[in-house]
């Protein structure tokens, strides 16, 4: 049985999720969503695909949603899927199953991972013990989600506040989608090393002048707030002060690759 694990992962933390999955399994490969979608139908009698993303909004990434919507998934697929967040209710993987409905198959096995939350624009990063429990805390459980994927099991999707996260995740992550990057900003920290642009998984930042210009694609992933060495960039006043996150067990140049970089 060969088996293909699909990412989203601007700090680290779907990707730990997904190398942990990789490690457990045999015939295992995985590839960011940030890259090309294959050409080629996936999956089919025999084989597994899933997808491992983080929670935005109460919902999916646009980058999740839109590449999901776009892969052709053969009949007979079993399909799994992990979200991962800091603790918010939501439907994500309700959202995750409605897409693959429309396209002939489903969620054969669905879970949730609790990991460190880093979006700082509205509460702070949690301090490094909490990091460390919750990371060692994940890891035991993704073993076991990796031992039910590998028999097969069945853990259907349970909907849940269906109507609340599609508003917030509408309201928040799709309408003025153009304007979600208007409040960034870069300091006189900055000292243009382009790294922020080599980050960002939609190609949303330019450096022009040294300095990154946001071109009004933001994903609202932070990958550019959290990897900048020099903790140059805020947006708006929300972020001063605020601890910058990056998961301890991935280095930036994974992150960078992720996004299509560093061939």
């Amino acid at each position: 049985m060969g088996i293909k694990i699909f990412y989203f992962s601007a700090t680290g933390n779907s990707l730990q999720i997904a190398r942990n999955i990789e490690e457990e399994l045999e015939n295992c490969v995985i590839q960011s969503m940030a890259t090309c979608i294959p050409n080629k139908p996936v999956g089919g009698l025999g084989e597994s695909i899933g997808f491992i993303f983080p929670v935005y909004f109460n919902g999916l990434p646009r980058l999740v949603k839109g590449f999901v919507e776009k892969l052709a998934i053969s009949p007979n697929t079993y399909c799994f899927a992990i979200a991962d967040s800091g603790g918010t209710r939501s439907n994500s993987l309700g959202m995750m199953d409605d897409i693959l409905i429309s396209k002939g198959v489903r969620l054969s096995f669905a879970d949730e991972i609790k990991m460190p939350g880093n979006y700082i624009i509205s509460h702070n990063s949690p301090n490094l013990t909490e990091v460390e429990r919750l990371i060692t805390d994940a890891s035991i459980r993704t073993k076991r989600i990796a031992k039910a994927i590998f028999n097969c099991e069945l853990q259907p999707v349970k909907q849940k506040a269906k109507l609340w996260s599609e508003i917030i995740n509408h309201r928040f992550l799709y309408k003025n989608a153009h304007k979600l990057d208007e409040k960034f900003t870069a300091t006189d920290k900055c000292v243009g090393c382009g790294l922020c642009a080599k980050v960002c998984p939609v190609n949303n930042i330019k450096i022009e002048n040294q300095r990154p210009c946001w071109q009004h694609t933001c994903e609202q992933c932070l990958a550019c707030i959290h990897w900048c060495p020099c903790e140059a960039i805020e947006y708006g006043r929300n972020t001063i002060g605020r601890t910058r996150y990056r998961n301890p067990n991935v280095k930036v140049e994974d992150i960078i690759r992720s996004c299509g970089g560093m061939e």
